[in-house]
C-alpha cells in the first residue's frame, strides 16, 4: 500500500508542479509583453529626442558674430 501511496503522491506532485510552471509561464509572457511596449516607447522617446536637440541647441547658442 506504501507504494501505490507514493505512486499518487508522485503524481498529484507532478500536477502541481505543472500548474506553476503554467502560471510561470503566463506572468513570463505578461512580462514580456510590457518590455516590448517600454522598448518601443523608448524608441519612439529617443527619435523624438533625436529629432528636437538640433531645434533646441539652435535656440541655446547665442547669435554668430560675422
Amino acid at each position: 500500500m506504501t507504494t501505490l501511496g507514493d505512486v499518487l503522491k508522485g503524481i498529484r506532485e507532478t500536477i502541481v508542479l505543472s500548474e506553476r510552471v503554467e502560471q510561470l509561464t503566463k506572468k513570463v509572457d505578461q512580462m514580456d509583453a510590457r518590455a516590448r511596449d517600454l522598448i518601443e516607447r523608448l524608441v519612439r522617446l529617443e527619435t523624438f529626442v533625436d529629432f528636437v536637440r538640433p531645434a533646441i541647441t539652435r535656440r541655446t547658442l547665442p547669435p554668430a558674430s560675422n
